[in-house]
């Protein structure tokens, strides 16, 4: 347990500290392990069964099929689809909107029709937030992720993350990026059952198109830290999208620094788990950093720690960056509104400029700008205790003639803790931390209080 506590600790800091050097919020990549996880979601081979049993041969036309074509889902899915078209023109026509029985209409809009009802179904009954695993639902809810990225086609995230918008089809490819709170619905979801991406014409049709989304998200995987949640190793689906963005991002080892692909055991991990994933596709190998663990918990809190935005109105950012946007790129090029070039420098130039103008106030939280005590300042230094962080801080005051001790500033402050004067505790900011190690390192230092 020692060993797995220490794992956890680093790990946690590793997560940390990618959300500090990136400065904004994660993009979470997610499959439907967690949607597996919090509302007993079917697997693939799961649902294509529930849709055999709707049909006349019931699950002996999925064990038969299951074996025809050698388990593959799609393949499986291809052939249910002619299955429920045909059905549906006959005994099943009551199961079905009278407008699908019209020209036009694909025949496999059939399937995908009965797979949106049953998912609704199932998550409206399954209440994921009032689960015994709902503390690791609410830890979810408060990461507040740039985006989301998702093969789903449930509403699970929709109904966790309050105010984020589902973006799917065509419109992905169309969509602003620099926007927020988005889920991108990459292979369709329930609220349109055509956008589904589930048989062979889809696959193909998902394999034309997979080049312009991942072009779309190249800002994403390049400029936030992205973590992969819910898909196994091997999963093609991430493959295929970690291929196309490794082409252009990965450095000269095929590793995409910025990925973290989140690996799930159903038992304890060991002291030493492998630290990155490794994966091939057509003859070329990628690698993401790797979290190992068997407990989500603790790796939605550190997912979560960088951003204190319990409050956010994810709708009120994604508001005030599209009409930013349209200012930036429309209105203010094409002469249809006056600019005041004298505050819009002093805003470019200033960055507490911007908030007051859009009437934001700068949280005064010292537990939220200093939020570690010395002890773990050293944790996060791997220093046996605080008297050891506590030296380095002597050590740097000889070295400059500044005792961080000293005053409130951006590395230090205290907090008053009771009633009596001498009640204080001292706390610490991630900038101190940084701080420390580079003097650890040798680097030189330069204070700015």
């Amino acid at each position: 347990m020692a060993a797995e506590a220490t794992y956890i600790e680093k790990a946690d800091v590793s997560i940390r500290e990618t959300l500090l050097r990136f400065e904004c919020q994660p993009i979470l990549f997610v499959g439907s392990g967690l949607a597996q996880r919090y509302f007993g979601a079917p697997t693939w081979h799961a649902l294509l069964k529930a849709m055999f049993e709707k049909l006349p041969d019931g699950a002996d036309g999925y064990e038969y099929n299951r074996q025809k074509h050698s388990d593959d889902p799609v393949a499986i899915g291809t052939v249910l689809s002619d299955l429920v078209f045909e059905w549906a023109w006959k005994e099943g026509k009551g199961n079905f909107p009278t407008e699908m029985f019209q020209s036009g209409v694909r025949k496999d809009t059939f399937l995908k029709y009965l797979v949106c009802k049953h998912l609704e179904e199932m998550l409206a009954n399954a209440a994921p937030l009032q689960s015994p695993l709902k503390e690791e639902v609410a830890a979810l809810s408060e990461i507040k992720p740039h985006a989301v990225i998702t093969t789903n086609y449930d509403p699970f995230l929709e109904q966790v993350l309050e105010g984020y918008e589902p973006i799917t089809g065509q419109t992905i490819i169309r969509y602003n990026t620099n926007s927020f709170g988005e889920i991108f619905h990459i292979h369709g979801d329930v609220s349109d059952p055509s956008s589904l991406v589930l048989t062979s014409p889809d696959y193909a049709d998902w394999a034309e198109k997979k080049k312009y989304v991942s072009a779309k998200l190249l800002t994403y995987f390049a400029e936030h830290p992205v973590f992969i949640l819910g898909y196994g190793l091997g999963d093609h689906n991430v493959k295929a999208i970690l291929r196309d963005i490794g082409e252009l991002v990965a450095d000269e080892n095929g590793l995409i620094e910025n990925v973290y692909q989140v690996i799930w055991h159903p038992e304890p991990v060991g002291p030493k788990p492998p630290e990155q994933a490794v994966f091939a596709v057509d003859g070329q190998e990628y690698r993401t950093q790797a979290i190992h663990t068997n407990d989500l918990l603790w790796v939605f809190k550190a997912l979560r720690s960088q951003s204190a935005l319990t409050s956010i109105n994810p709708k009120l950012v994604r508001a005030l960056a599209a009409r930013t946007m349209r200012l930036i790129r429309h209105d203010i090029p094409s002469g249809s509104v006056a600019v005041d070039y004298d505050v819009l420098e002093r805003v470019a130039g200033d960055g507490n400029e911007l908030p007051k103008l859009l009437g934001i106030t700068p949280v005064e939280n010292a537990n939220q700008s200093h939020p570690f005590t010395l002890t773990q300042v050293a944790k996060r230094l791997k220093l046996p205790n605080w008297q050891a962080a506590n030296k380095i801080i002597n050590e740097i005051k000889d070295a400059t003639g500044t005792d961080l001790r000293s005053t409130d500033n951006r590395y230090h402050c205290k907090i008053k803790t009771g009633t009596k004067d001498t009640s204080m505790t001292r706390k610490w900011s991630h900038e101190a931390v940084a701080l420390l190690e580079r003097h650890l390192k040798g680097e030189a230092l330069d204070l700015n209080l």
